[in-house]
């Protein structure tokens, strides 16, 4: 049965002026691409980076869109057809979606995770646990998407709001308990879930990122806020990291409004500290003490920064209705994160880890964590996305110099630069003295690293984790780090075997 969008009541504030023939409400397809339009759409006109939706618009009511919902004024309107002008044709599309598809959220409880890293390996936790403790979950994540029938390859970190939300009704059709995804801030900020209500929101950290977008910090942090101040039920919960300085922040913007739990380290003033960390090679063991309970914890994610996302997926499940009893005997299940630092073993001796970190804050806990348990040196092979934040670029390179023996830099996704003029820029951060070399080309940087691997060694592949391409000048060309990894080895007579 077709369902009738009321944009009255759909739109709201965001409502300025109407024009036309149809009245309040409206049957058709929510479309923002004028392409995709059919008899009956509603046409929604996004102002993009690239291009301008409102340009569109005569194309849309050619193919006979019902409806056009946009934000600048126009020059011209056609007889038949509802114009509908917003203060936010972003929201307004967000909105329309999830009423079209029924606002699955109001049956299928959210959890949302947020920050600069660990929110992959934090939405695969919550999914994990809730699964293994007998809760059937859906996952959004920048690796791939569960809908409890189908996995999907991710194409971005938070789908937009015609691909979210009908991804969201089919894991309600699917009778899913619940869903974990991820929440970026461009998504936060650009409002593609705008109207979804969380059950829980999770704050991991925030460090200098994408800030050729938000442009300072500080636009970067409310855009990271919004996940909890616009989309948290009034009855949900807050689940914080204070041992960052932005968690410290948010968790007392929010203490008046929202119900926070908080955790953080044994000196940490939180409601649940982390004690009696081990911090062994094959993974991570801690005690949880609350104010009125405390439980141990084990898992096979190895590093400290795991403990952190391990903690807020608990406590995220625990919201949930999931026991300590119930937790402990789920992460005796081995848990897999791809492309977070997967080990790949050569049969001469040295490890080989790739991992997605592509920030300064990201490889420098990497490299801490590595630096730990490997008994000689330490190789790091990198690079950094193109048409991307330059600033975090000098502090990539310094980062690896200073945790590193030998750092090769190469090429990440260069996107429409230079790869060359990347790498110059990452090289600036490395001090006077440190050692480094210069391959451009991924592959060959990768054969390098491994033909100067010496047993005890460790090899880490940073950057592109999960990822099987590598786009150049527009293109996407198939490139898996781990595949590469695997036939290099082969090559050299070491055939790679991943750690179980």
């Amino acid at each position: 049965m077709p369902v009738i969008l009321s944009f009255e009541r759909v739109l709201g504030e965001l409502l300025i002026a109407r024009r036309g023939f149809h009245g309040d409400s409206a049957r058709g397809r929510v479309v923002n691409d004028s392409r995709k339009v059919l008899p009956g759409d509603i046409f929604v006109a996004i102002p993009g980076t690239v291009s301008d939706g409102h340009n569109y618009i005569d194309a849309a009511i050619k193919a006979r869109a019902q409806v056009v919902i946009h934000q600048h004024p126009l020059s011209h309107y056609a007889p038949h057809t509802t114009y509908l002008m917003v203060t936010s044709t972003r929201l307004a599309y967000a909105r329309c979606c999830r009423e079209f598809n029924g606002c699955p959220d109001r049956e299928l409880p959210l959890f949302g995770v947020t920050g600069t890293n660990g929110k992959t390996t934090t939405v695969y936790m919550i999914e994990h646990l809730l699964r293994a403790g007998g809760r059937s979950c859906g996952l959004i994540s920048t690796v791939e998407t569960r809908d409890g029938k189908i996995v999907r390859p991710a194409d971005c970190t938070t789908p937009e709001a015609g691909v979210l939300f009908p991804l969201l009704a089919e894991m309600r059709r699917n009778r899913l308990a619940a869903a974990a995804m991820e929440l970026s801030s461009h998504a936060l900020d650009q409002g593609r879930v705008a109207g979804t209500v969380f059950r829980v929101a999770v704050f991991t950290n925030l460090s200098g990122d994408h800030l050729d977008y938000h442009r300072d910090m500080e636009h970067y942090y409310h855009a990271k806020k919004r996940l909890f101040t616009e989309q948290l039920s009034p009855k949900g919960a807050a689940v914080i990291n204070v041992d960052d300085r932005y968690g410290r922040r948010l968790a007392d913007e929010l203490a008046d409004t929202t119900r926070v739990i908080t955790f953080g380290s044994a000196d940490a003033e939180a409601k649940w500290r982390i004690t009696n960390v081990e911090l062994p090679e094959d993974g991570v063991r801690f005690r949880l003490e609350g104010r009125d309970e405390a439980f141990d914890v084990g898992s096979n994610l190895i590093g400290s920064h795991n403990i952190h996302n391990l903690t807020g997926a608990i406590l995220a499940v625990r919201e949930f209705g999931l026991t300590p009893e119930e937790i402990n005997r789920a992460l005796a299940v081995k848990i897999r994160v791809p492309g977070r630092l997967e080990r790949i073993n050569s049969r001469k001796g040295y490890a080989v880890y790739v991992d997605y970190a592509h920030t300064d804050d990201a490889l420098s806990n990497v490299l801490e964590i590595l630096r730990k348990i490997t008994p000689r040196r330490l190789i790091a092979v990198f690079g950094a996305g193109g048409d991307r934040d330059h600033l975090k670029r000098p502090r990539m390179g310094l980062a690896a110099a200073e945790k590193a023996d030998l750092v090769i830099l190469t090429s990440d996704n260069p996107r429409s630069e230079e790869p060359e003029a990347i790498i110059r820029e990452i090289a600036a951060g490395i001090p006077e003295g440190a050692a480094y070399e210069i391959e451009p080309d991924r592959f060959l940087a990768i054969r390098r690293a491994l033909e100067l691997a010496e047993p005890g060694d460790a090899v880490l592949i940073a950057g592109k984790g999960h990822e099987t391409y590598q786009e150049i000048k527009g293109v996407r060309h198939p490139f898996d780090d781990r595949k590469v990894v695997k036939t290099v080895l082969s090559s050299l007579g070491e055939r790679g075997e991943p750690q179980p």
